[in-house]
């Protein structure tokens, strides 16, 4: 039996604890020292030079991780920047700093390792885009943006990894709304305005290794800017010139839009976030089955009680 099949049978298992599982949880832009050229191989001769001028701004030549150039004084007070509220995220549930919940800390520590290492290469198997991560669910209301924001968190506390979180639910923008970014330029403005770069729309945080993008404006051609030749491309180039810092998009749910599969195509590792006694296995097969089995995916399952305490936690297999 696979990992997938075990993974499946617990969920149905758990719905029969359904009724004791209380939902209780529910830059910035920065100059390149120096222009990394784009292979050809990697981005199609059309589009190098649009897409080399989105990404180039914030380009950093590879260097080890954590190791990055300092930036002087005069270009980190350009730098847009935002404050994540750690009280009101730690009502909530969420692993900020000196919040205290060192179980569901742990459980992301679980969670997180793989991800890391397959986002280094040093995983089983080399993954392509092992950087870029989905982090998505078969339907809304599953706890895929507390995942999303937890993993990012717990990742940005690694001495040797960055992190990049975007909120790709364009739609929804729950991401946005939940840390009040909704009214910044995000990914549908650096999709629709071809003189937005990625320095425009990068936001720095309080935490030095967590950096943020927001969804943008909304725009009715929302999902054909999603599965454009263009939003391919910027993948692509972000897995490439950042092949230093891990890429976390909050994707859209699978079942409920097409942009998810649009995103989770690109992706090199794809999270699946599953509501404990409550999604469907019917669901959580078909979700399976929309996504590319060459690439690397996961189950995380949420709001679950463990019988050695109350805490909530996410399970990985």
């Amino acid at each position: 039996m696979s990992s997938i099949e075990k993974a499946i049978e617990r969920l149905a298992k758990t719905k029969s604890d359904k009724n004791r599982a209380n939902e209780r949880i529910s830059p910035a832009e920065v100059e390149a020292q120096e222009k990394t050229a784009v292979p050809a191989s990697t981005v199609p001769e059309q589009a190098a030079t649009t897409l080399a001028d989105k990404v180039s701004q914030v380009a950093e030549p590879t260097v080890p991780l954590g190791k990055e150039k300092e930036q002087s004084p005069a270009q980190r007070s350009k730098a847009k920047k935002i404050h994540l509220n750690y009280e009101s995220l730690s009502k909530v549930g969420y692993i900020v700093p000196h919040s205290g919940n060192k179980q569901l800390s742990e459980e992301y520590r679980i969670i997180k390792r793989p991800l890391i290492m397959n986002a280094l290469g040093k995983g089983a198997a080399p993954i392509e885009h092992g950087n870029l991560i989905s982090v998505s669910s078969s339907l809304p209301s599953e706890g895929k943006t507390f995942t999303a924001l937890n993993l990012a968190l717990s990742i940005s506390t690694e001495l040797d990894s960055t992190v990049l979180l975007i909120d790709g639910d364009v739609l929804r923008y729950s991401l946005s709304k939940l840390i009040g970014i909704e009214n910044e330029m995000g990914l549908i403005d650096l999709l629709e305005d071809k003189s937005c770069t990625v320095g425009d729309v990068i936001l720095e945080t309080q935490i030095p290794r967590l950096k943020i993008i927001a969804a943008g404006k909304r725009s009715d051609k929302s999902t054909e800017l999603l599965a454009s030749k263009e939003m391919e491309e910027l993948l692509d180039e972000l897995a490439v010139r950042y092949q230093d810092r891990i890429i976390i998009f909050d994707s859209p749910p699978v079942l409920s839009t097409s942009e998810s599969i649009v995103l989770n195509q690109h992706m090199g590792q794809i999270l699946v976030v599953v509501e404990a006694g409550k999604t469907p296995v019917e669901a959580i097969k078909d979700t399976l089955s929309r996504l590319d089995q060459e690439k690397a995916i996961g189950l995380v399952l949420n709001k679950s009680r463990e019988a050695r305490g109350d805490n909530y936690y996410g399970t990985y297999y």
